[in-house]
């Protein structure tokens, strides 16, 4: 990554909490430098991380509580601490920590110096370069998402992802833990970059969505759903490849005692979107209530011009 990490002296803020966990004092605990928004947003990753800045200010304030000797400075693009963590960063100015804040495009630079590193960075604020020398370099590594996991759990649960490799919910606000697909939901990681009590409270929102199922004897299913005649089916498949719920599917069907292949609608599965309609070259597939006849015969009468306070 251009940081060193590996080496001994440069960690990430998991495993430098992981250290200041340790019995006794570390000896390399002489200097701590923390560089933010490691391998996110940038072009390759441009979400936010959301967990790092709140990380790296507990981080610094127990050492400026437990070390007081200790130096800590945090180098960052834009410090995000999101909601109460704000409460954090007031507490980590106050108890001596400095803030060296660089430009987007303008990486600190590090040089290892056998058990120590040198930090270098451009203040934008003051317009100067400075340098830090420390024992300890830790580092706010981004979330990323197991993109092949995901890949292989989205096609065979047919949910999608989006452009991070993270799930995609139906609907940011009226649908936040639900799918496209019906009876999937989502929570926690899988879905974004967030803190434990997010995904707390995330996973408990999906729980509660899945019990609206669970508790019920029976469901309802939408009337609009797609319909195939089957003397204008050609069984070509158009339809199925583009169905994204999986609701049609090309079988053999029996028709006059002979067996033959037909385009088949799971009325369970289906959404009643009409992609499959629109891509049928056949015209055999029209979607209850909204069928090719019906919507000439709307448009036809549309043209004639409805009678007054019709439309």
């Amino acid at each position: 990554d251009g940081f060193g990490w590996g080496a001994g002296a440069v960690m990430t803020h998991t495993e430098l909490e992981r250290r200041l966990r340790e019995p006794g004092v570390p000896a390399d605990l002489r200097g701590v430098a923390m560089i933010q928004c490691v391998g996110s947003r940038d072009t390759k990753r441009p979400y936010c991380s959301r967990v790092c800045c709140g990380q790296a200010l507990r981080n610094a304030i127990y050492i400026r509580r437990e070390y007081p000797g200790t130096e800590v400075v945090i180098m960052f693009r834009e410090m995000r601490s999101y909601g109460v963590n704000e409460d954090l960063y007031t507490e980590a100015r106050k108890l001596g920590v400095r803030f060296v804040r660089f430009a987007d495009d303008d990486y600190p630079s590090v040089e290892t110096k056998g058990s120590r590193v040198l930090v270098k960075a451009r203040d934008i604020i003051l317009g100067s370069e400075i340098t830090f020398e420390a024992g300890i370099l830790s580092l706010a590594a981004a979330m990323r998402p197991n993109t092949e996991d995901n890949l292989r759990l989205a096609r065979m649960l047919k949910v999608p992802l989006n452009q991070d490799g993270f799930f995609l919910e139906a609907h940011a606000k009226l649908r936040p833990v639900d799918f496209a697909t019906e009876g999937v939901y989502l929570a926690g990681l899988a879905h974004s970059p967030k803190g434990l009590r997010e995904c707390v409270v995330q996973g408990r929102a999906a729980a509660a969505r899945a019990a609206t199922v669970l508790s019920r004897d029976f469901l309802e299913t939408d009337g609009a759903v797609a319909k195939v005649d089957v003397n204008f089916c050609s069984a070509c498949g158009a339809c199925a490849d583009v169905c994204a719920y999986g609701a049609v599917s090309v079988e053999d069907v029996v028709i006059r005692r002979v067996t033959v292949r037909k385009a088949v609608v799971n009325e369970v599965l289906c959404k009643g979107c009409g992609t499959c309609g629109a891509v049928c070259r056949c015209g055999a597939i029209d979607v209850n209530g909204f069928s090719d006849a019906q919507v000439v015969s709307e448009l036809e009468y549309l043209l004639r011009g409805a009678p007054c306070g019709c439309v």
